[in-house]
């Protein structure tokens, strides 16, 4: 069986299914105690539904471009990365909206460094950074990094 991008975009796509779950059962858990991480929480959670799409959307429109096989042996390294960050995804206990934000960043901040780990271990040579597997992950990065970007905004305006 010949592994693509594809592949591990349904990967990511996991993740961030795992990270919606989360985000959902941390404002159904604050709904008693405090409202604004409950809702702070569920706003989260639509974004992380947002990134959901635009990564199956990013599928779709390059589904036809990204049939290019990965080798099995960079397939297996990048696998097993995604395989130990999800198993690594576990619920916080969360007290404060800050709290809740910082979380959500360090987060992001975890999904790009797996990101690029992974991008590091699919390039085989130089010239791959021209191929489409290597722009299809350089989206996601840059999408990933605009998230980072506005819970550092909001930790910002919250101290």
């Amino acid at each position: 069986m010949n592994y693509t991008i594809l592949d591990i975009l349904e990967k990511l796509i996991n993740i961030e299914e795992d990270a919606l779950k989360i985000y959902i059962q941390i404002s159904e858990t604050a709904q008693n105690n405090s409202l604004r991480i409950s809702v702070v929480a569920k706003t989260i959670a639509k974004q992380e539904q947002k990134h959901i799409q635009y990564y199956k959307n990013l599928m779709h429109a390059w589904d036809d471009k990204l049939t290019e096989p990965i080798d099995f042996y960079l397939y297996d390294k990048a696998a097993k990365l995604l395989f130990e960050f999800i198993n690594n995804i576990q619920l916080p206990q969360i007290n404060s909206v800050k709290q809740l934000l910082r979380f959500a960043l360090e987060f992001e901040r975890s999904n790009i460094g797996l990101l690029l780990d992974i991008q590091g271990r699919l390039l085989e040579k130089i010239d791959d950074v021209n191929n489409d597997i290597y722009k299809v992950i350089s989206i996601i990065i840059k999408e990933e990094q605009e998230h980072e970007k506005v819970f550092m905004d909001l930790l910002g305006n919250s101290q």
